[in-house]
């Protein structure tokens, strides 16, 4: 997990972070969760792509609140729906 290799530990104590006084920090807060809420993407030209899904919401909130804790957001393609479980979700502009 990229969590896992980003937490605090020896190898990270020369990272700097923007807006600090301070030059050097001896440690990392990462934080991933269920940011994304998703839909399914139902059925396409008579392909029905089951497990992927569109991003239906992006919880700014709860991020923004990471950001302002000095934390690493993670975000993955995986939306959360509260039918259809875990979806695989494109990425769209």
């Amino acid at each position: 997990m990229i969590e896992a290799k980003l937490s605090p530990g020896s190898s990270l104590c020369d990272i700097r972070r923007h807006g600090e006084k301070r030059p050097l920090h001896s440690s990392v807060s990462v934080a991933s969760g269920n940011f994304l809420a998703a839909k399914e993407g139902g059925v396409f030209e008579g392909i029905h792509y089951e497990v992927t899904g569109e991003v239906k919401k992006v919880d700014v909130h709860r991020i923004r609140e990471q950001l302002d804790n000095d934390s690493i957001v993670i975000l993955s393609n995986l939306g959360y729906s509260s039918s259809e479980g875990v979806l695989n979700c494109k990425y769209a502009m």
